[in-house]
């Protein structure tokens, strides 16, 4: 694993007032290892919702899977897993704490994000892209990466089955699932998988906050409700600058 350039840190930090990395206490050989791929960047743990501590009564208290949204055009969604409710808490009290700081824009990265080292030369030229309004923007994700011929077409069957009543999607949501080009290093976000690395700022925040109470959906869910809404202003990177380390995959789920 390389370290990032010792520029890397500085540049960083000219976009987001905070960079923070989803954890949970318990994990200690997670952190050490993120402090090594993170040296000479500026970023504090944020200590979320370890799923061995939700109890069966907390989670029939706070979880209710009849309200979660669907996003699949056909089938419904199997009720969260501990882990994975433990996830969209972690990430909801993130939502929080941005609003209760006040900090303007956050990027947020889960503890088995790494850097993809051979991209990095083009994230100032990539974060430069982001327009004004900008709410969301992807930096590292899975799934309708590039709007391929297969599955633009896949798009056009959906959107022909929705005109006949079939499916649980509206049409504006399967419009929006593949990614459109907006410029040299961006796209206009679509329908995607994974928050082990994003950046929001504060409007989005209360947006998310307000969508996720009480908490019903998956934190990568819930980010792609959103924007199949059209209710955040989001952006993905074409090509990821994080990936999720496949010899340790997040602990948070």
């Amino acid at each position: 694993m390389q370290n990032p350039p010792p520029h890397i840190g500085s540049m960083l930090q000219r976009y987001f007032d905070k960079i923070l990395v989803l954890t949970v206490p318990r994990f200690v050989d997670r952190q050490k290892t993120i402090k090594t791929s993170m040296e000479g960047i500026e970023f504090d743990f944020f200590y979320g919702v370890d799923k061995a501590t939700l109890t069966q009564q907390f989670i029939e208290a706070n979880y209710f899977p009849e309200n979660e949204k669907q996003l699949a055009f056909s089938m419904r969604a199997p009720p969260m897993t501990v882990g994975e409710l433990a996830c969209a808490l972690s990430h909801r009290m993130i939502y929080q704490a941005i609003l209760k700081h006040e900090w303007k824009s956050v990027l947020i990265l889960e503890d088995d994000a790494i850097f993809i080292t051979n991209q990095l030369n083009h994230l100032a030229s990539s974060l430069d892209e982001l327009p004004e309004d900008w709410e969301l923007c992807y930096l590292g994700y899975s799934k309708n990466e590039r709007a391929t011929a297969g599955k633009k077409i896949k798009q056009q069957f959906y959107l022909f089955m929705c005109q006949l009543g079939w499916g649980n999607l509206p049409k504006t949501w399967i419009k929006r699932t593949l990614p459109k080009p907006f410029g040299q290093h961006l796209n206009v976000a679509g329908f995607h998988d994974c928050t082990h690395a994003y950046a929001i700022r504060a409007g989005a925040a209360q947006k998310l906050l307000e969508a996720q109470t009480p908490v019903n959906t998956r934190a990568d869910n819930l980010l792609s409700l959103l924007v199949l809404n059209g209710q955040l202003n989001s952006y993905a990177l074409k090509q990821s600058l994080f990936v999720q380390d496949p010899l340790h995959t997040s602990n948070i789920r």
